[in-house]
């Protein structure tokens, strides 16, 4: 026994493995046992390697590499821990989120959110960051990054507030694509309700307007109807969402409109100047319907002349058709008669219906004697012709005194009271010069806002432009109402002006609208603020007179004029001018204009190639044509084949392929702002990370 004990020792002491307890081990090569060796000291103790080394009895540590992106990001996370000096306030990341917004930086802007704050220095957001980078989605119809935020922001549980719902149905309205807009407004819509959450006033009027502007008119006066069913009184604001629903409707939206204003007299609620102007836009894109619809309109406003006491005496409708034989207008009078026995249904807004489906009925029995629909053209005596379209037969009736009643030109559909029991006939309006004389004209118009004390804007005048007659005399008319209303005009109202004398090819009046801008400017020269009121040529002015620029050399003014001014021409310009070269078959305006958009390194569009492309399609049509009729033109002949030489190369150099293929609208949200050839004043001006508060010694004052 003892020798296995002697045998054993001896093992232990010459192997290459030496045990400890816990049966823990490492290798000795060969070099560390000659460490080993010097390392000897008194005792006969060996120590392996330096003393004041640990660990190193574990054996050899193998350094394991992280392969997974999940952990190689964690670790990242854990090891870059910023310093609580790096972490700003949430009011100074908001101001710098501002300043980017400031220069419509989208993309900036969301990064100081993502990468800075959440990514860099580990701040929780919150939501106030989020309404404003949401608002400014929903300002240029970013829907989609809009929604994600939004996401994000129920993510971090942060709890969205009222302004965060109205900024999203807002990024609905503007967004590019209506379907996609209406699917998003819907889905947050049934998301509310699902969720509970209670809208305020803003919300129930910024739903009607997303859900009338992308034309889901039945939801958006369903809405009026939830808001009479949670007793929220509707005031003016409401009704003015309810306008602009009505102007998405292009075939019968002025009906509706009539229809809404009628019940907010009702209501007993004060139109402002919105109301006034979106009426005015109304008349402008939208038609009034057929008959049928204003004769309903006319019964609306018959039951709300009762209210005053005023009764209905005789109304007919003139048609538009030219004169009918006697028997058909025997059975036309039959059949006004039979109609005059029935029952209109008439729309009418409820407390608990709605205004398009639901219809209130009236019963015109009372009026069988007085209501006679007549469909006759033949004019009388007493038939007084107001317009092409629209005629008045006055009948006169003393039986009952009437209220007295303001003086009007024209019957004003808008007014409190309208003269029905003195109206007429009257033919389908379809031009927006009739349909505004149907709400009184221009006077009368003007003479309705006053009643209501309500004083017009540019605004006012600048849709007007668009539905007064279209002839100088009229214009001028208008700018000297506005001169008696003391309403200044801004450049975007001569803008318009201009558009329009040169879509009906009044070149020479269009001119003198720029004269008229320099004569304004002298007068305005005297005003302390003269550079609020200075009007100043825009690039919308010098895009409206490139339509006056038939010919080389006033294009080649136009453009010179532009680089005095330091504004740089855009393609939108030039394709104005181009078309002008090209609709007179002038080869060296064309060319011109080729290499310009060349020198400035514009990126063509559609519309630019198509009217080159029409060009050269009308150019070869001529010459076939000359050489069928045997009409020699060598002129046009060689300045097409030099054109075409040069067209073919000019397209190879702009690289049409690349140009022209179709950008996504939000593609410039997801990538850095580019670089603009004109200068740009921006500067943002970074948060400072400390303050050195100002410590002054007050001295004690006691009260007395």
């Amino acid at each position: 026994m003892a020798f296995r004990c002697l045998n054993l020792l001896k093992t232990v002491r010459y192997s290459s493995v030496i045990l400890r307890h816990n049966m823990l081990c490492t290798s000795i090569t060969e070099n560390k046992y000659s460490e080993i060796k010097k390392n000897r000291k008194q005792d006969n103790i060996a120590f392996l390697g330096d003393p004041d080394t640990f660990g190193t009895l574990s054996g050899r540590i193998i350094d394991e590499k992280l392969e997974d992106d999940g952990d190689i990001k964690e670790e990242i996370f854990l090891q870059n821990i910023p310093l609580n000096s790096q972490k700003l306030s949430t009011k100074q990341y908001a101001d710098l989120i501002k300043q980017y917004l400031k220069y419509k930086r989208i993309k900036e802007a969301i990064d100081v959110l993502e990468v800075r704050m959440i990514k860099e220095d580990r701040v929780k957001p919150e939501n106030y960051i989020y309404n404003i980078l949401i608002g400014a989605c929903a300002e240029v119809g970013f829907t989609k990054k809009a929604f994600k935020l939004y996401n994000d922001m129920k993510r971090r549980a942060l709890k969205p507030t009222g302004d965060t719902y109205t900024c999203l149905f807002e990024s609905c309205i503007n967004c590019p694509f209506p379907s996609y807009g209406l699917k998003m407004a819907t889905h947050l819509r049934n998301l509310m309700i699902e969720k509970g959450v209670e809208p305020n006033i803003t919300n129930f009027n910024v739903m009607i307007k997303t859900f009338g502007r992308l034309s889901d008119l039945p939801t958006a006066f369903k809405i009026v109807d939830e808001m009479m069913s949670k007793k929220i009184k509707i005031r003016v604001h409401t009704f003015n969402h309810l306008l602009q629903a009505c102007i998405a409707n292009k075939d019968s939206g002025l009906k509706l409109a009539l229809i809404v204003w009628r019940k907010m007299l009702k209501m007993k609620e004060k139109p402002n100047l919105y109301s006034f102007n979106l009426m005015l836009k109304c008349v402008k894109d939208c038609n009034l319907g057929s008959k049928e619809d204003m004769l309903e309109v006319i019964g609306i406003i018959q039951e709300h002349n009762l209210l005053f006491n005023i009764k209905p005496q005789q109304l007919q409708i003139e048609s538009c058709e030219p004169n009918l034989p006697t028997s058909q207008l025997h059975s036309d009078k039959n059949q006004s008669e039979d109609i005059s026995k029935t029952e209109l249904n008439l729309s009418d807004f409820k407390e608990n219906k709605s205004p398009l489906n639901n219809k209130s009925e009236i019963n015109m029995q009372d009026y069988k004697d007085n209501i006679k629909t007549d469909f006759t053209t033949n004019s009388s005596s007493n038939v007084a012709t107001v317009n092409q379209n629209i005629s008045f037969e006055l009948v006169q009736n003393h039986q009952k005194a009437l209220p007295k009643i303001p003086e009007r030109i024209l019957p004003n559909l808008l007014s409190k009271i309208v003269q029905i029991d003195e109206v007429l006939a009257f033919q389908e309006a379809r031009t927006s010069q009739d349909r505004f004389a149907m709400i009184g004209g221009q006077e009368d118009f003007l003479k309705e806002m006053e009643s209501y004390s309500v004083a017009p804007d540019i605004k006012t005048f600048s849709q007007m432009l668009y539905v007064i007659d279209d002839n100088t005399d009229a214009e001028n008319k208008l700018i000297e109402s506005m001169k008696a209303h003391k309403v200044k005009a801004d450049i975007d109202f001569y803008n318009m002006l201009i558009k329009r004398r040169c879509l009906r090819m009044d070149y020479e009046n269009a001119i003198e609208v720029k004269n008229m801008i320099e004569e304004e400017n002298k007068k305005r020269k005297r005003h302390p603020l003269n550079k609020k009121n200075k009007l100043k040529a825009n690039i919308m002015t010098y895009g409206v007179l490139a339509m006056t620029c038939n010919t080389r050399e006033k294009a080649e003014q136009l453009l010179t004029e532009m680089q005095d001014n330091q504004l740089k021409v855009n393609i939108e310009i030039l394709g104005t001018l181009l078309r002008n070269g090209t609709s007179k078959i002038q080869f060296g305006y064309v060319l011109y204009i080729m290499d310009v958009v060349k020198q400035e390194r514009l990126r063509v569009n559609d519309v630019f190639i198509r009217h080159l492309e029409v060009f050269n399609a009308k150019c070869v049509k001529l010459i076939e044509k000359n050489e069928n009729e045997q009409h020699e033109s060598p002129t046009i002949k060689a300045a097409f084949t030099r054109f075409s030489n040069i067209y073919k190369e000019w397209l190879k150099e702009i690289n049409i392929e690349e140009v022209l293929k179709p950008e996504h609208p939000w593609k410039q949200f997801t990538e850095p702002h580019p670089t603009t050839v004109q200068r740009e004043n921006i500067r943002i001006i970074q948060p400072k990370k400390f303050y050195k508060r100002s410590r002054k010694f007050i001295h004690y004052k006691p009260k007395v």
